[in-house]
């Protein structure tokens, strides 16, 4: 029997897999057993210690065959959660949010569920594909779960916005950065080269959501041949943001650097880190970027920056999609060492508000008035 099961599609290496592989393995402090179901393997997945894991189906990288055997993994989760009695299930992801519904409901409701949401529902769900079937799935699963958990302030307004019934069980919880791995990974590359130039950099996905075009136009504004932007990432976009800047030459250099499986070393040595993003439910390259001392200019997209940012305390917003905002950001900062000297100096200690650490603290937090038989 255990007392917390973990739900989730998979550890796929990025901020919902670091998060709960950190979670299963940590102790909690009145000894309650965790496991942990998995619907899928992955290639790149995060591991964990704990030996309370199920896994439904092996090793598969497409969403389109995990889609096509679905009803096995829910058979399995099914068979997990009868044998294993937990008192609570927290789900992570939408196919897992809706699936425990059903199990809940063919189990008696004798356990209490908990949801994670890691996306802003009202724009997320807006670009992606079948987005209506989604939001529909979303109102009918979340208002039958006892908590919904965002990962932001600003997701769980969205939630409510969306979904007045749901006010009252929302809760915010922090996605956790492991900041020790942080600096280890550091530490274990060779020293990268001291540029002789000023060096921003960027680092995420090559998708429209990171809205790296208004980085671009940035660049183009700022037009200094003393500094060099690098971005790290790949993506579908990469054609278009290449064809972007041949149309608007600058005197600043913008270097495509591609994935890099520990981008760490390259972002502590920047000078400034910037984040052009359109919508970012969190955000947790910032705390990274904090973790390590960086000065950031990040756009005050929806919904994470502001917020891991205290609303421009701990480094420079901009409105989402000005150029001009951010060429002049830049401009004040390159010209401005003091400021960026202070913006250095308080970052490590914002990105400790972000721990793995209080992260698992606030989790156990919410579940242990759950794990009650009164509650």
């Amino acid at each position: 029997m255990l007392d917390i099961l973990f739900v989730s599609p998979d550890l796929h290496r990025g901020g919902v897999g670091r998060c709960v592989s950190f979670v299963v393995d940590a102790p909690t402090a009145d000894g309650a057993t965790v496991g942990l179901f998995l619907a899928r393997g992955r290639d790149d997945a995060y591991p964990v210690r704990n030996p309370r894991v199920v896994q439904a189906l092996g090793v598969i990288e497409s969403s389109i065959g995990l889609l096509a055997r679905l009803p096995y993994v829910a058979w399995r989760l099914y068979r997990t959660v009868k044998r294993e009695q937990p008192k609570v299930v927290c789900t992570h992801g939408l196919l897992c949010n809706a699936m425990i519904i059903p199990i809940k409901w063919l189990l008696g409701n004798r356990f209490r569920t908990v949801a994670f949401e890691h996306n802003s529902p009202s724009t997320h769900y807006a670009t992606t594909r079948f987005g209506g079937l989604k939001r529909a799935l979303l109102s009918y699963c979340y208002r039958r779960h006892d908590r919904i958990v965002g990962v932001s302030q600003g997701v769980t307004r969205d939630l409510e916005s969306m979904f007045p019934a749901l006010r009252g069980r929302c809760h915010h919880i922090y996605n956790g950065i492991s900041l020790e791995l942080v600096r280890q990974m550091v530490q274990v590359a060779a020293a990268m080269p001291v540029s002789p130039t000023f060096r921003i950099v960027a680092l995420g996905r090559l998708v429209e959501a990171k809205d790296y075009p208004t980085l671009i136009s940035a660049v183009s504004i700022l037009n200094d041949p003393e500094v060099v932007v690098d971005i790290i990432g790949d993506g579908p976009d990469r054609a278009l943001l290449e064809a972007q800047i041949a149309r608007e030459p600058s005197q600043t250099k913008i270097n495509f650097l591609g994935h890099l499986d520990n981008p760490f070393p390259n972002l502590e040595s920047a000078d400034l880190f910037v984040l052009p993003s359109k919508r970012e439910s969190f955000g947790n390259v910032l705390v990274e970027a904090l973790a390590l001392g960086k000065p950031i200019v990040a756009a005050d997209c929806p919904s994470g920056p502001g917020e891991i940012l205290d609303r421009g305390r701990y480094g420079v917003l901009v409105p989402v999609s000005d150029p001009a905002a951010m060429a002049a950001a830049f401009r004040r900062l390159i010209d401005d060492a003091p400021a960026r000297a202070k913006l250095a100096a308080g970052g490590p200690q914002r990105a400790a508000d972000f721990s793995l650490e209080s992260h698992c603290v606030a989790v156990f937090d919410l579940f242990r008035p759950l794990m009650k038989p009164s509650s």
